[in-house]
């Protein structure tokens, strides 16, 4: 009996772990990458012999053991935690909002009663209920709101923050009355320590005879069928954006796109003093100073900064509203009849329109790698 291959359309992090796991099953699978190179936007590079993230910082951070323990055997991870600083003010403070840092800002009284009178708001509820602005008002008053959020969310967004919604809001906002410095508290965190940083974790997952790994294809919904064919695929799972792929027969799926600057700062072993800067205020026209070897730990000299800007053409944040939700999922509805609902899989952030940490692509993948094992054992069967 033949060994069942699977054709992966997409070659990020979602797809290669993917691959790694109907690998570990027996199954091969095809990958076919429009870019000249796997990983997406956690791949690292080098400039002026300094590690860095040409697409921002990525923090490895999980509460799922599996998914820590996999990323693990691909590469070693080191014990980084994420610290990240804010100015506000002109001053250096930390983000998340620290109680503690209130002092140091104008009309901290202001503030202070701001905060007593919405001590114990239940913040998932109101995720429910409100917008993004007003959940932010009701979390924190209008002073903090005004300084640390409404500007950088609109200049990250591009629109007015009560246009957005608060479901997402808990996991990304809070203000620390136990004034814990770091960003994340789950237990598994960390920043790959091998010399090519997350390319390393890349290369560990495709390391497999039964994988096989096509850079510049571009595959549309027209010639997936010649494809499939080539490749002798029993199955097809889209990691890439559907509307593209469709050629947008229903219109186009609204993203907020950024675009990272990196520059090589020779004779310096650090230029900022956390890993990640955000620059809130409008003055500003870029919103975050990236500053990668504060987690690779590398000793050289020179370091890399990345000025993140926003309202660039690619595809990082999907805009969570209900029309853009209804369009993916009816351009899913339309691939599954098209090319088989038994053989037909959808995994990670483009093909599902969500916003997803590199934990959750990843879990994405193990879960749909046993839907697709659960397919290709019933087509052996028959």
């Amino acid at each position: 009996m033949s060994t069942p291959r699977v054709l992966i359309v997409g070659g990020g992090l979602t797809a290669c772990t993917l691959a790694h796991r109907l690998a570990r099953e027996g199954v091969a699978s095809t990958i076919l990458e429009r870019l000249g190179v796997p990983g997406g936007l956690i791949r690292s590079e080098h400039m002026g012999g300094v590690l860095y993230e040409p697409h921002g910082s990525h923090i490895f951070h999980t509460e799922d053991e599996e998914v820590w323990d996999l990323a693990n055997e691909m590469t070693p991870f080191n014990d980084y935690r994420h610290r990240v600083d804010i100015v506000i003010e002109g001053k250096i403070l930390n983000w998340p909002i620290l109680v503690s840092d209130i002092d140091a800002q104008t009309r901290s009284e202001e503030i202070h009663a701001q905060l007593a009178e919405r001590e114990g708001i239940d913040a998932a509820a109101r995720a429910q209920a409100a917008n993004f602005e007003e959940w932010c008002l009701e979390l924190m008053g209008p002073l903090l709101y005004e300084r640390y959020i409404k500007p950088y969310t609109e200049k990250q967004w591009g629109r007015p923050a009560r246009e957005l919604s608060a479901q997402w809001a808990p996991r990304r906002v809070s203000v620390r009355r136990d004034n814990d410095p770091y960003l994340f508290p789950d237990p598994y965190q960390g920043w790959p320590a091998g010399p090519n940083g997350y390319t390393d974790l890349i290369d560990g997952l495709l390391d497999d005879d039964l994988i096989e790994l096509h850079t510049g294809v571009d595959v549309t919904a027209e010639d997936l069928d010649a494809h499939m064919h080539e490749t002798g695929a029993d199955a097809v799972v889209l990691t890439c954006p559907l509307d593209v792929f469709c050629g947008e027969r229903f219109g186009r799926l609204e993203w907020r796109g950024i675009a990272v600057r990196n520059v090589h700062v020779p004779h310096k072993e650090y230029a900022q003093g956390a890993m990640v800067v955000n620059y809130p205020a409008l003055e500003y026209p870029f919103v975050r100073i990236h500053e990668t070897k504060h987690a690779s730990r590398q000793r050289c000299e020179g370091t890399v900064l990345g000025f993140e800007f926003t309202g660039a053409p690619s595809r990082y944040y999907p805009i969570e509203l209900p029309h853009n939700r209804q369009l993916n999922t009816r351009y899913q509805n339309h691939l599954r009849a098209q090319i088989g609902p038994d053989r037909t899989f959808f995994a990670g952030r483009l093909a599902n329109y969500v916003y997803i940490d590199m934990d959750d692509c990843m879990r994405q993948a193990l879960d749909t790698g046993e839907e697709v094992l659960a397919a290709c054992r019933a087509v052996a069967r028959r």
